[in-house]
């Protein structure tokens, strides 16, 4: 540090000690000034004269308090009690880069400035970073932080004293944020270090396929195709960088993380945001953004806690249609066939609440491979009666949904339409914008910050809705290339806006229709705005096989990452979409695997995958049809359960599928799992991934642990070897959890037709209890609570019930009512009618726990399947 900064230093800590003695008159310790500019009383209560502007060690600003130290020159932010959720690195300068040097070294300072102009190339929808530097990163200190009104400052300033960039801190609501400007024409990209504890874990991101944990990992957010085939790290040297995505590259990289600090922390930007966690340093961290950028810190009790903070600023997961949680079925090829798949699903008895139908704009056969046209319309050939076919689906109880992305082909009609008018992103010479799209050959995009190009668009949507259409998968908008020009500014700037300005179009559009009836849409990219925009968020086009790198073990992670960032109802292809890259067509195998991860998933929905014909589907034989069956009726059977959680999401931000760190966060190994996932807080689901295996290990927390089906309980802390035969699927139960269902009998859960909904069971539920803990669960179809109390006693192997004081006899039929019916060892079915408290005995006589129902379901029928 050269004397200039010592200097500086010194009287910042002489200005601060005469600030303290005017004020205290005593010499212990430093005044905390809070974010209304008051300082901190004595140990009597009484209340300091407020400071004026100036100088501070310290400013409290909501729950939180930044301090500044003057000897290490570094920036800290801390909780009320004391607890660092930010511990900012010291100052220090940087090293430089030798001849030998490969890469240019990290900058683990406290803050560094650096000139870089950001550039991409884009190929196929994937963007390899050509950044450009004009020197090295230059190192800063703040040298003071300054209190300015209800805000607080500090100067970046190198060592000669000249400022670089300034932070500023502020209160938005009630959570702190952190605003990075530029004070140098040459400072376009700033960094933040920090330390890292020993056990820090960190999770979201968005769609990511490999990790739960980051540490260790340097993650940039930037909108992409995340490939086919993914690699093992960031490295685009690989000739196939274009097809084959980098470990990063993801479709939906919202830069929001939560940390075991349980603390969300969010870079508010459109431009990349780098995150490396301990990588460069197992030790040091940092955050490097663009500037200027906003960072803003949501600090909870626990990591729900964070989360249901960080929503209230960035949005609450969007609660979708009831219909959205029943299973939802692809049918292709034209009118009659989609007419022929529904029939079949009706007449096999499989619940289903929508089909899907994607070649509506047509699609030709090319050689195995089934690719859509890129039109904007109905294709009346593959479909000449699509308003007939539309009311047909919605009298036999389905919804209708369709397919629509942002690209414009050139010879298409909608090339025709939109060209001459500008509509399309441009070149700098004002002409179409031209690259290779998913068909390889020339598109463009529609340019949707073009008010008169989002009006040909929405009426576009506006015509599909007219003819019967219910919503659609809004495909792609990941691709929007850098160079380009558009209404709005550059194609930089509006890169990562795409993806939202296509999600708040189609918003508006089913918003809009105003007849009340169900719809919506899913998406697959997006950034900041997407949570309460998209309806369905799903993992996009995963590769036919078991393959960690791109398969079926990425789809736990993507949605893991996901609910970190504010997407709670989120769902995936069935056995995958991509055969034509490097693996075979999806199996029988993989199909019966992947059904049973789909019945456990929010959204349950096939895909026919690229190669129709030649991947496996649920009508290949009969014991495919009965496999799909019995795993979607218990799909539909769940749908109070996941409808239930994502209302809770909707209002707290805590996801329906949850990685293990947000439930046990205290246990280190629960937060690296990336083949596990916690459905709601005491439902934990471990697919099998592995082709051939008929059993797998699984990690249980603390706890004791049950089986879904039944069986010993299972001490948690370790991991056990769990069988799983082709058919089924590992799921242990934490003990207190309660899951209600709907009883047999329900068909669909759309708005429309005649077949047997909601209805045909009324408020009658199936409540599946976890005896042996105390737990409650509310369920929000019909408005119960059900609440089991603590336990007071030892369950025994055989137990007795009361309901309202009454003892239960065994149930002499199936349609025998208060009654109880023994299913196997330490299982039995109660079933009671309304409202009241069920004592539950063991083999003494002894009253050791209840489980009471309360709310308005006075009239309704309970069948209550106990396991202990």
């Amino acid at each position: 540090m050269t004397g200039s900064r010592h200097l500086m230093a010194m009287m910042t800590v002489l200005m601060l000690w005469g600030l303290l003695a005017c004020s205290s008159g005593s010499d212990e310790g430093l005044i905390n000034i809070d974010s209304d500019g008051d300082s901190t009383g004595d140990e009597d209560g009484d209340t300091e004269e407020e400071l004026p502007d100036g100088p501070v060690s310290q400013m409290t600003l909501g729950a939180l308090t930044v301090v500044h130290d003057a000897e290490t020159q570094r920036l800290t932010i801390e909780k009320e009690d004391g607890t660092v959720v930010w511990d900012g690195l010291p100052y220090q300068e940087i090293a430089q880069a030798t001849e030998e040097d490969e890469e240019e070294p990290a900058p683990l300072t406290g803050f560094a400035v650096r000139d870089i102009l950001m550039s991409y190339e884009m190929q196929f929808g994937a963007f390899k970073p050509n950044d450009v530097a004009n020197g090295p990163w230059k190192a800063l200190a703040p040298v003071e932080l300054v209190k300015e009104g209800d805000e607080a400052y500090a100067l970046l300033q190198d060592d000669d004293g000249e400022a670089w960039a300034k932070v500023i801190f502020a209160l938005s609501g009630e959570h702190l944020t952190v605003r990075f400007e530029a004070q140098n024409e040459q400072a376009r990209r700033i960094s933040w270090g920090f330390s890292c504890l020993d056990n820090e874990h960190f999770m979201g991101f968005g769609a990511q396929t490999a990790d739960v944990d980051h540490r260790g990992q340097t993650v940039f957010t930037w909108v992409q195709e995340q490939g086919v085939g993914k690699a093992e790290d960031d490295d685009y040297s690989d000739p196939t960088w274009m097809l084959s995505g980098r470990r990063h590259s993801s479709h939906l990289p919202i830069p929001q993380m939560l940390s075991s600090r349980h603390t969300v922390l969010t870079a508010e930007t459109h431009l990349r945001a780098t995150f490396a966690l301990c990588s460069e340093d197992p030790n040091q961290g940092r955050v490097e953004v663009e500037l200027p950028t906003t960072l803003h810190f949501f600090a909870g009790e626990d990591g729900k806690d964070a989360l249901n903070k960080a929503g209230e600023a960035f949005g609450r997961p969007r609660l979708p249609p009831m219909f959205a949680f029943a299973p939802w079925l692809d049918a292709i090829f034209g009118s009659e066939n989609v007419r022929r798949v529904a029939t079949k699903l009706r007449e096999e008895g499989i619940p289903s609440s929508a089909i899907w139908t994607e070649d509506w704009r047509g699609a030709t056969l090319n050689g195995d491979n089934y690719v859509l046209e890129e039109g904007w319309d109905l294709d009346r050939d593959l479909y000449p009666d699509m308003e007939d076919l539309a009311e047909d689906l919605h009298e036999m109880g389905f919804k209708f949904l369709l397919y629509a992305n942002t690209f414009v082909y050139e010879g298409t009609q909608s090339w025709e339409e939109t060209a001459p008018n500008g509509w399309l992103i441009q070149t700098e010479d004002g002409e179409p914008y031209r690259f290779t799209g998913a068909k390889f050959s020339d598109c463009s995009l529609i340019d949707l910050s073009n008010p008169e190009a989002y009006a040909w668009a929405k009426g576009k949507l506006d015509a599909a809705v007219a003819l019967g259409a219910d919503g659609w998968m809004g495909d792609f908008a990941e691709w929007m290339p850098t160079d380009a020009v558009t209404y709005a500014g550059s194609g930089l700037d509006e890169h990562n806006r795409h993806p939202v300005r296509w999600q708040e179009l189609q918003r508006e559009v089913l918003d809009g229709v105003g007849d009340g009836k169900d719809r919506l849409f899913f998406g697959r990219s997006g950034w900041l705005g997407t949570p309460e925009l998209a309806d369905v968020i799903w993992a996009a086009d995963q590769r036919t096989s078991f393959q960690a790198d791109d398969g079926m073990p990425t789809i736990l992670p993507i949605g893991i990452g996901l609910g970190v960032v504010g997407v709670s109802t989120y769902g995936h292809d069935i056995a995958g979409y991509q055969s034509t890259v490097g693996n075979d067509p999806s199996t029988k195998e993989l199909f019966f695997r992947w059904t049973t991860l789909g019945a456990w998933s929010p959204v349950m929905r096939t895909h026919h995958g690229y190669q129709a014909s030649l991947n496996w589907n649920w009508e290949k034989d009969e014991e495919t049809i009965a496999h799909f069956k019995r795993w979607a009726t218990f799909h539909m059977s769940l749908a109070p359960y996941f409808y239930s959680l994502a209302t809770e999401a909707h209002e707290t931000s805590v996801p329906i599928w949850r990685g293990l760190g947000l439930e046990f966060p205290e246990d280190d190994e629960a937060w690296r799992l990336t083949d596990e996932v916690m459905v709601g807080e005491g439902v934990l689901l471990a697919p099998v991934q592995t082709e051939g295996a008929t059993s797998r290990d699984v990690y249980l927390p603390e706890g004791t642990w049950i089986p879904w089906e039944g069986g010993d309980a299972l001490a948690g802390g370790r991991i056990v070897s769990v069988e799983a035969a082709l058919t089924e699927i590992p799921v242990l139960v934490k003990l207190g959890s309660l899951v209600p269902a709907y009883p047999d009998g329900v068909q669909t859960l759309a708005d429309v037709g005649s077949v047997a909904g909601p209805d045909a069971v009324g408020r009658d539920r199936v409540v599946h209890g976890f005896l042996g803990a105390e737990g409650s669960f509310t369920d929000r179809t019909n408005a119960t609570t059900f609440s089991l109390s603590s336990l007071d006693g030892d369950l025994s192997d055989t137990l007795g019930f009361q309901w309202e004081g009454a003892a239960l006899p065994a149930c002499a039929d199936d349609e025998d009512n208060s009654c109880i019916h023994e299913l196997s060892d330490r299982r039995v079915q109660v079933r009671v009618q309304g409202l009241g408290s069920l004592s539950i005995l063991n083999a003494d006589g002894q009253n050791v726990t209840s489980l009471t129902l309360a709310g308005d379901a006075e009239d309704a029928s309970w069948t209550l399947d106990f396991r202990w």
